[in-house]
């Protein structure tokens, strides 16, 4: 994984925990529901891009291993890469 996307993915894990402390401390504060819920949505939002990263990163990773080994991505292959994007991206 080239550090860029290292870095973007780790930067959003600890824009994560922030939400994830913040969340622990408005329950403990007894806050509005409804503030936890958006607090919770952003929490969400960050996961599903992080899954994003992560998928898009492995779809390349297949086709340059297959590029590499000058081996010729063929249907099979495809449906493998894109079941796995489907799989991973839900």
């Amino acid at each position: 994984m080239v550090e860029t996307e290292k870095g973007a993915i780790i930067k959003r894990l600890k824009i994560i925990r922030g939400h994830i402390s913040g969340i622990e401390k408005m329950i403990e504060e007894d806050k509005d529901c409804t503030e936890i819920l958006v607090q919770m949505m952003a929490i969400t939002g960050s996961l599903s891009k992080v899954k994003s990263l992560v998928n898009k990163h492995l779809a390349e990773q297949c086709i340059e291993k297959a590029l590499a080994e000058k081996k010729e991505i063929n249907k099979e292959e495809i449906a493998k890469i894109l079941d796995n994007i489907l799989k991973f991206n839900q």
